[in-house]
C-alpha cells in the first residue's frame, strides 16, 4: 500500500498517501492497545496470584502447612516445574529444605552448610533474585552451580533455556532462607511477569517465616514469664513472713530483687536453748537458675543446723552437699551466725560473704570478716568460726553486695564507706534499713537496681530484759 501511494501521481497519489498514514496510525494504536491489554491482563493475573498466596498464608496457622501449600500452588499459578523452600537457621548455620514439589525423594531431606550450595549463598549475598540457565541439568546438579553460572543478566531473560531461579527470603536485611523455582517448558512467555510474581511470593514466604518465629518467641516468652512467676512464688515461700520476737532484742530484715526472681535470700529461725540463727546468702547468678539454687541452699541449710550447733560446721555440711551441683560455675556466698539472746553471745562463720558491720557500745564499727571461701567452690571447705558478745545498744548489720555495688548515674559505686554513719545515726533496726534504702534511692536516682538488695539488722535494746 505504501509503495502504491508513493508511485501514484497527482491528487490520487496524495489521497492514497493520506489514507495509508491514517491506516498506519490506526494499526499502531491497535497494536499498542493490544499490548496494554496484555499488560493489564498480566498485571491482573499477577495480583490474583499473589492474592492466592496471601490467602494461604493468612488462613493457615502452621508454618509447614503454609510453605507446603505455597510450593504446591506455584506450578498452577505461575508455571514452574519444580519448587523448594529452604529455611536458614543462623544458630545452626545451615539451609534446610522445608517444603518441596516434584523433587527427587532424597533431595528434600538434605541440608546444606554455607559453601555447599553456592546458588543459595549467592541469593542471600545479593539480596535479590539470582537466575541460572542450567535448570536442564536436574535438581541433583543444582548444588554444583557456581556463582559464575548464576548471573542474573538480560541475556538469560531473553534466552530460550529454562531458568532456575533463586529468591532470597529476607525482611529488612534479615535472612530466613531461599526459594528455588524451575521454569516449565515453554516458560519464556511472560517470563518477566513470572519473575515479578515469584519475587512477591518470596516476600510473603519470608514474612510468614518471620511471623512464625515471632509467635514462637512470644509463646516462649509467655511460658518463661509463667515459669518466672512460679519461681518467684516458690522463692517468696522461703523468705520468712515474720521474724521471731526476742525479749530485749530488735530484729528487722528486707529483701528486694532486681528482677522478678533473684539470688539473694535470708533466713531467721529459732533454735533450742534460747538461740536464734541468722543466715544471709547471695548466689553468684540471677534469674530463675539463681532462684532455684537459692531454694536448694536454704533447704540444705535448714537441715544442717539440725545436725550441729556450730555455724562453721553447718556451712561445711552445706558445701559438701552443694559442690556436686556446682559444676556450671555457680556458687553462693553465705554468712551464718547464732545469737544466744539470753547472754548476747554471737557466734558466726563467713563463707566469702560481704563482711557484716558491728557497732559496739563505744560507737566503733568493726567488720565481721570472711572466715572461709564461698560455698560450692571447692569440695573440702576449710572454714573457721568466731564469736563476740553484744552489749546493750550494740548492733549488727548484715547485707548483700547489691547494697555496696549500687551505681549512681555517673558510674560511681555506693561502696561501704556510707554504711557506718547510717548504722550509727538510725534510732532502731527499722530505722537502719529505712536509712540505707533512702540513701540508695538518693544515690541511684532513676537507675533501677542492677542487683538484689537484702539486709538484716539486729540490736540489743538499751533496757534489756536479760542482763
Amino acid at each position: 500500500v505504501l509503495t502504491l501511494a508513493h508511485h501514484t501521481p497527482g491528487r490520487y497519489g496524495h489521497e492514497a498517501q493520506a489514507m495509508t498514514t491514517t491506516f498506519a496510525s490506526y494499526a499502531a494504536v491497535s497494536i499498542e492497545n493490544a499490548r496494554l491489554y496484555d499488560s493489564a491482563q498480566e498485571q491482573a493475573y499477577a495480583s490474583a496470584a499473589l492474592l492466592q498466596v496471601a490467602q494461604a498464608v493468612v488462613s493457615l496457622s502452621d508454618l509447614d502447612e503454609i510453605l507446603g501449600t505455597i510450593v504446591r500452588v506455584l506450578p498452577i499459578l505461575v508455571g514452574v516445574e519444580r519448587a523448594v523452600i529452604f529455611t536458614w537457621k543462623a544458630e545452626s548455620a545451615r539451609f534446610r529444605a522445608a517444603q518441596s514439589y516434584n523433587l527427587p525423594e532424597d533431595f528434600p531431606a538434605r541440608s546444606f552448610a554455607p559453601g555447599e550450595f553456592p546458588l543459595l549463598d549467592e541469593a542471600l549475598r545479593r539480596g535479590q533474585a539470582v537466575l541460572s540457565a542450567q535448570a536442564h541439568l536436574g535438581p541433583l546438579a543444582w548444588v554444583t552451580l557456581s556463582a559464575g553460572q548464576a548471573e542474573s543478566d538480560e541475556s538469560l531473560l531473553l534466552g530460550d533455556d529454562r531458568l532456575l531461579m533463586a529468591f532470597p527470603l529476607m525482611v529488612k536485611g534479615e535472612s530466613f532462607g531461599v526459594m528455588l523455582a524451575e521454569e516449565s517448558l515453554g516458560g519464556r512467555r511472560f517470563r518477566r511477569r513470572r519473575l515479578e510474581i515469584l519475587t512477591g511470593v518470596a516476600q510473603q514466604v519470608a514474612l510468614a517465616i518471620q511471623n512464625d518465629l515471632f509467635q514462637q518467641e512470644t509463646f516462649a516468652r509467655e511460658r518463661l514469664e509463667t515459669e518466672v512467676q512460679l519461681a518467684r512464688q516458690i522463692q517468696q515461700a522461703f523468705i520468712p513472713e515474720t521474724l521471731p520476737e526476742l525479749p530485749g532484742w530488735q530484729l528487722a530484715a528486707s529483701w528486694r530483687t532486681a528482677r522478678q526472681v533473684g539470688g539473694d535470700f535470708y533466713d531467721v529461725f529459732l533454735l533450742p536453748n534460747q538461740r536464734v540463727g541468722l543466715f544471709i546468702a547471695d548466689v553468684a547468678d540471677k534469674g530463675v537458675p539463681a532462684a532455684l539454687f537459692m531454694a536448694l541452699t536454704r533447704t540444705l541449710m535448714r537441715a544442717a543446723v539440725l545436725e550441729t550447733d556450730s555455724p562453721a560446721a553447718a556451712l561445711g555440711r552445706v558445701n559438701s552437699l552443694l559442690y556436686p551441683d556446682c559444676q556450671q560455675g555457680m556458687f553462693v556466698t553465705a554468712f551464718y551466725g547464732v545469737l544466744d539472746w539470753a547472754s548476747g553471745r554471737f557466734t558466726y562463720a563467713n563463707a566469702g560473704h560481704n563482711p557484716p558491720l558491728h557497732l559496739n557500745a563505744g560507737g566503733e564499727i568493726s567488720r565481721l570478716t570472711r572466715t572461709g571461701m564461698a560455698l560450692g567452690v571447692v569440695e573440702s571447705l576449710e572454714i573457721d568460726e568466731r564469736s563476740l558478745s553484744l552489749q546493750r545498744g550494740e548492733r549488727i548489720f548484715l547485707y548483700t553486695d547489691g547494697v555496696t555495688e549500687a551505681f549512681a548515674p555517673d558510674g560511681e559505686m555506693f561502696g561501704e564507706e556510707r554504711l557506718p554513719a547510717l548504722l550509727k545515726n538510725a534510732p532502731d533496726v527499722e530505722g537502719v534499713l529505712a536509712a540505707v534504702n533512702q540513701s540508695l534511692a538518693d544515690f541511684c536516682g532513676d537507675l533501677q537496681p542492677s542487683d538484689d538488695i537484702t539486709m538484716i539488722a539486729v540490736m540489743r535494746n538499751e533496757a534489756s530484759a536479760g542482763k
